[in-house]
């Protein structure tokens, strides 16, 4: 084993041209793998890091973006109208999407009467929002883009300091939060609401609400009334779906280097049958040669874990330290943890093998003659 590995090295400087291009195209498939291994790990620790409320929540039916809706002012009046023993609070909400350094995230806007009581948004640093060039960001969106009290923030095209950080159940915790009076400013009123949250009064049975809302006359047929927390979890559902999706795919991706280098293995073969041929014609055993191939490609192989992981890591620094990365607006962390690392590191070994033993199970039933006699 030690002759085939003293071999393999000088044959790979002899080749390393080639060798390079090898590396450079096996390293493609790691660098994709770790990444979409690293992007399912970010949607995992997305959905444990995300908690539920117990709200009710009214949006337009079979509407899949709410920014594009606006909420008719019947339905907020049908609300309104049910007696504090069943509904304590309605929260209509505005919501929009907005770029924050660039990226795409969740803007909200409400009564701030009801931030504490509906949202169940908790203050974490700084303060409520005093003037109309104040606005509240999750904890989540302040962690990603590296931002803190005082920090300023352009929102269509207008400048807004932020005053506070605060936690939140469910999706908003990423979110930007404005007063209803500044979203009115920024944005005008002809739009209105986007959906709207209620409040069940204590003691009141949320999913007789829920029916009773649904089947009157302003609702039905056009509105979904949802329990907030099946309507995060649908929400969830989607994220997960995805995150399973990534995991799939991921391992995919690593099929590409069973492909490369069983095609890389069979080109060298071929190009190098006649001298093959007098190796086994002056003694060399197809097994002693077999050996030789096989640990000269895992070497390839190793080479380009190395150098895909390395970019990999890179990429996913570069991400955490310049740009946060954000898929269907969910703030997500990129990171290359040692269980990628492991699971990438054995995948290309036992992947690298299995392709080098497809090219060279053809080789080992050649003859010595056709091997010589092939050019």
């Amino acid at each position: 084993m030690f002759l085939a590995l003293r071999f393999s090295l000088i044959d790979l400087f002899q080749d390393r041209g080639r060798s390079l291009l090898s590396v450079i195209g096996l390293a493609v498939v790691v660098f994709s793998f770790m990444l979409l291994a690293a992007l399912a790990e970010a949607f995992s620790s997305y959905l444990q890091n995300t908690t539920l409320s117990h709200n009710l929540v009214v949006v337009r039916a079979n509407v899949f973006d709410p920014a594009e809706d606006r909420l008719d002012p019947q339905v907020i009046e049908a609300a309104q109208a049910f007696g504090s023993n069943e509904i304590s609070q309605v929260a209509p909400l505005v919501f929009r999407h907005t770029r924050l350094n660039g990226r795409m995230v969740q803007l909200r806007a409400a009564n701030m009467d009801t931030w504490q009581p509906v949202f169940h948004i908790e203050l974490t640093k700084g303060e409520w929002p005093s003037a109309p060039d104040e606005i509240l960001i999750g904890e989540g969106l302040a962690q990603l883009n590296h931002l803190d009290l005082a920090s300023k923030t352009e929102i269509f095209g207008r400048e807004f300091t932020i005053s506070g950080i605060f936690r939140a159940p469910g999706a908003i915790f990423a979110s930007v939060w404005m007063p209803l009076e500044t979203a009115w400013d920024v944005f005008g009123t002809e739009r209105g609401y986007q959906a709207l949250f209620i409040q069940v009064a204590n003691g009141a049975d949320p999913l007789a609400v829920k029916n009773r809302l649904e089947n009157d006359p302003h609702l039905r047929g056009e509105y979904a009334v949802y329990l907030e927390d099946n309507y995060t979890r649908q929400n969830l559902d989607r994220v997960r779906d995805l995150s399973d999706m990534m995991e799939v795919v991921s391992l995919l991706a690593l099929l590409g280097i069973v492909f490369g280098v069983s095609n890389t293995v069979t080109l060298s073969i071929v190009e190098r049958s006649h001298d093959l041929g007098i190796l086994l014609g002056i003694g060399f055993s197809t097994r002693s040669l077999a050996h030789f191939i096989w640990v000269r490609f895992l070497i390839l192989g190793l080479l380009a874990y190395v150098l895909g992981a390395a970019f990999a890591i890179f990429y996913a620094l570069s991400q955490q330290a310049f740009a946060p990365f954000y898929i269907l607006e969910f703030p997500l962390v990129l990171q290359i943890t040692p269980a990628i690392l492991l699971t990438g590191l054995f995948w290309v070994v036992i992947l690298s093998l299995a392709g080098t033993w497809l090219a060279t199970w053809g080789f080992a039933r050649q003859r010595v003659m056709e091997l010589i006699r092939a050019i």
